[in-house]
């Protein structure tokens, strides 16, 4: 019996969260099979292994969707491009040449390139409940990865894998924004099948290369090929499926807000999987956080009698 419109509505965020926890947990898993596997033969494998999974249910829909994939063929191709083969990729091998602090700190700025990126190809400006929102998630976001010591803006410093974490933001940001410039039609499961083949198509000669060079070839270890697996299954058919159907329902602004959850899930999952502490900095960045997503979704209305009761009581 299919979900009806109005239960996937009220899923909408629960499934937004989720996408960004499995998302979190990549890049432990991709740092961890940072030194056995190249960065491309790692984007490689985990997307080859999403399109397996995927192209039993999507091939028998793929016939009677074929004029909406034809007709649309340029937006999906971006798509691919940006979302699939060059956001992870491009993140996999910035973490070879940046430090974990620094990453995390250039991948909060993600959000605030998609609503820039948005405003901007639909030439309309930011409101101040975005602009506040933003800021606010931000602050929180910046809280945890700076461990609650301002001063340590000051030792921040940009190098080569800087600016690749930056470009795969850019990257997430056009994927972000593109979708929505695709008309509705196409099943989510063909849809994604689709942007996991072109992404896969993409990688192939770059993860070629580094085989034909020797450079990191997979290990046939147990541990490899369940992260291999977990990789291909969570972060990117189930978190990939609830992103784009919160896109289609609350629009990438919104969707987009809860990407600053990123380092506050990559903090709990350090912290539950290699045992670090937990510090007052981590609830302070956590409970910003999601005061700043709740500010960029709050209804307008209710947002300018919140803003009036604010001036009222400081008054």
């Amino acid at each position: 019996m299919p979900t009806s419109p109005c239960v996937l509505s009220r899923l909408t965020y629960p499934m937004l969260v989720l996408s960004i926890l499995m998302w979190s947990s990549n890049f432990i898993v991709g740092r961890a099979l940072g030194g056995s596997i190249g960065p491309f033969t790692l984007a490689f494998a985990r997307w080859m292994l999403a399109l397996l999974c995927l192209l039993p249910f999507a091939l028998p829909r793929f016939r009677q969707s074929w004029p909406l994939v034809r007709a649309q063929w340029r937006v999906l191709l971006m798509l691919g491009l940006t979302g699939i083969a060059l956001t992870n990729t491009l993140l996999y091998i910035a973490l070879r040449h940046t430090t974990a602090t620094n990453a995390v700190v250039l991948n909060s700025l993600t959000p605030v390139l998609v609503l820039v990126l948005g405003a901007v190809l639909s030439r309309q400006g930011l409101t101040r409940k975005q602009v506040a929102g933003m800021l606010l998630a931000l602050g929180g976001a910046l809280v945890i990865v700076l461990r609650g010591d301002w001063h340590a803006l000051l030792r921040f410093h940009l190098g080569i894998g800087d600016v690749g974490v930056l470009a795969a933001g850019l990257c997430w940001a056009c994927y972000t924004v593109g979708l929505r410039k695709l008309k509705p039609g196409i099943p989510a499961v063909l849809q994604m099948t689709i942007l996991f083949a072109i992404g896969v198509v993409l990688l192939l000669p770059f993860a070629g290369y580094e085989w034909y060079r020797g450079q990191s070839l997979p290990t046939a270890g147990t541990g490899t090929v369940l992260a291999l697996i977990y990789l291909g299954v969570f972060p990117s058919i189930l978190a990939f499926l609830m992103y784009n159907r919160a896109i289609a329902v609350i629009g990438s602004t919104r969707a987009a807000s809860f990407l600053y959850l990123m380092p506050a899930f990559g903090a709990l999952l350090s912290i539950l999987l290699l045992g670090e502490a937990v510090y007052a900095y981590h609830a302070v960045g956590l409970a910003t956080i999601f005061a700043g997503i709740a500010v960029s979704s709050l209804p307008d209305g209710i947002y300018r009698r919140f803003l009036f009761e604010v001036g009222r009581k400081a008054a």
